[in-house]
Order: C-alpha cells, then structure tokens, then sequence
C-alpha cells in the first residue's frame, strides 16, 4: 500500500490507510490485554469489543483525511473454524463506499502464509477455501450496504486502480484463449500489451494477473517426485472452478468484454465467457480474422480485423 500511498500523495489525495488489526491490538494493549500470534484463539467477546474500540478510533482519525482505507479480513479460518472478522454491525457503525477484495496467486499466499509463524500450519486446501469464503462475505457486506464491490488482483496496475477509485472511465474484461496460447508465450504478452494501451483509457481486469492455473499446468507437466504435497486432484479441481468464478465476477463487475481471438481453434473458455457477458448485458467487442461462425458473431456487438481499429474505436466511442 506504500506505492500506492505515494501515488495519491502525488495526485493531491490526503489519504489514510489503517490495518484494522494494529488497532486492536493497541485497544487490547491499553485494557491490559497482550495479543500474542495466537490471537484468534482469544475470546469473541474479547475480540469483537477489541474491534469496536479499533473502529471507533479509526473512524476518528479518518475525519482529518480525504478518503481512508481500512485494511482487515472480512473473516478468518483458525482452527479448521470459520471466524468472524467483520460483523454488520461494524459496517452500519463504520459506512463504507467501496468493498474491495484484493487477491493473489495461491503460491505467492502460501509462500507469504508459511514464513509467518501464526499462519506457517496452513496447507493449500485450507487457504484456497479461506479465499473463497472471503470474496463471498465482502460481497454479502457490500450488497448489505447497497455499495460497489471489486475483486481486484495484487499486480493490478497501480494507476488503473486509482482511476477505478477515482474516475468516471468504463471498465472491460480482456478475453483471450490462455489454454491454446500457453505454449506460445509471445502470443500471450502482445494481447496484454493491447491490455496494458487500453488500461490508459479504461480500468481493465486481465485474468493473467492471477496465475493460479499456470501453477497447476506447470504440476501436470511435472513428475511424482517434484509434485507439492498439499495439491491433490481434489484441490486441483477447487481452484479450476474459483478461476471460473473469479473471471466471471470480473465481467459482472465490468461494462464490456473485449476479446482477443488469434486463432481458428475452439477455445471453449472465451465462448463460455463471451455467453455469460451477453446473458449479463455486457457487449462483447471481438478482434477475430478467421471464418466466423454466425453463433460467434451473434455474441459480438462488433467483430474487428485488427486490434488498432478495435482501440480506436472503443476510444472514440469513450471520448462521445
């Protein structure tokens, strides 16, 4: 959040970050009370009082900034036990205008989670499961406040983050055939340097940023012995369908599609998120060159021979 933090400063923005959970610890601190790394083993009532007085002081503290952001889990797997982390009653104390749920690659969290000492038991299954289960309570807390909610990745471009924040652009998921593409890489980077142009015109969301299912591709290739313990074919299974998931709420979230299609092969996973845009409204804007089949053009709004046409127009489209 550092960058981050600059680049508002940069802008102008007297912006506040607090982590919920610094503040509790100081509450608990100044009634006596030494949270230790097994913290969530504590009392509830302890903890959410603890969290009402962190609350109460960041709510304070926000009155002498422009915007805050307030960083905390909105639940917490411990134990094999599903925890509460952020109540309704916090969210009516404390009104939020946007609920964010920032995600990662499962790897880069277990790597993080295992050098941590409070967190280091956890295995994969559990994490992955702790994932989901955040993304669906952030969700229920926004739709409870009535309030915007994004799942935004970690290596979303800082910039186009902030316009997301702080702008008026539209929003677009990029579609491309990342299964038939994988063993051309080359392919791959020239889409989401496309990706990257249009990021400058509007917030774009790129399922590459979360590189889940490179990590198991990478696992089908490998042997026995160089296989992680801890991802079985029944965690394998998990995190294909919260890749699913998590690319179809980028389109909930999004105003358009764009699809990149560089080949004449079938790649059942554009098409099934080209249909799932058209049957939430979304236009899909296509840069196909191949014999096109009446079932795929009846999902574009508009097919193009070129990326550059397919820039421009959506461009000029944003600037009338």
């Amino acid at each position: 959040m550092h960058d981050f933090q600059a680049l508002c400063e940069k802008k102008g923005l007297k912006i506040g970050f607090f982590n919920v959970g610094d503040f509790m610890k100081k509450a608990a601190a100044e009634a006596g009370i030494k949270f230790t790394e097994k913290v969530l083993d504590s009392d509830t009532t302890v903890l959410a009082l603890a969290r009402k007085s962190a609350f109460y002081e960041i709510a304070n503290l926000a009155q002498n900034h422009e915007h805050a952001f307030i960083g905390i889990h909105a639940c917490f797997r411990w134990r094999g036990v599903l925890l509460e982390g952020l109540s309704f009653r916090d969210i009516l104390n404390l009104p939020a205008d946007v609920f964010i749920n920032v995600v990662d690659n499962l790897a880069d969290i277990a790597k993080r989670m295992s050098e941590n000492p409070q967190w280091s038991g956890m295995h994969r299954d559990e994490i992955n499961v702790w994932i989901d289960e955040e993304e669906f309570l952030t969700k229920q807390l926004a739709n409870f406040s009535d309030k915007p909610y994004y799942i935004v990745t970690r290596n979303h471009n800082l910039q186009n983050f902030y316009d997301l924040l702080f702008s008026q652009k539209k929003k677009l998921y990029l579609s491309y055939p990342i299964t038939l593409l994988r063993d051309t890489p080359g392919k791959i980077e020239r889409i989401r340097t496309v990706g990257a142009r249009l990021a400058k015109s509007f917030i774009v969301f790129d399922p590459l940023d979360i590189k889940d299912m490179e990590l198991l591709a990478n696992l089908e290739k490998s042997d026995s012995d160089t296989k992680i313990g801890d991802i079985d074919k029944g965690l394998i299974e998990r995190i294909k369908t919260r890749t699913i998931s998590r690319d179809y709420q980028f389109i909930r979230q999004s105003d358009f599609i764009v699809v990149i299609y560089p080949t004449d092969k079938l790649s059942p996973g554009v098409l099934s998120e080209m249909n799932f845009a058209s049957r939430y409204n979304k236009p899909v804007y296509a840069v196909y060159t191949h014999a096109r089949s009446i079932f795929f053009e009846n999902l574009c709004e508009r097919i193009f021979d070129s990326s550059d046409d397919m820039e421009q127009f959506l461009i000029e489209k944003e600037s009338n």
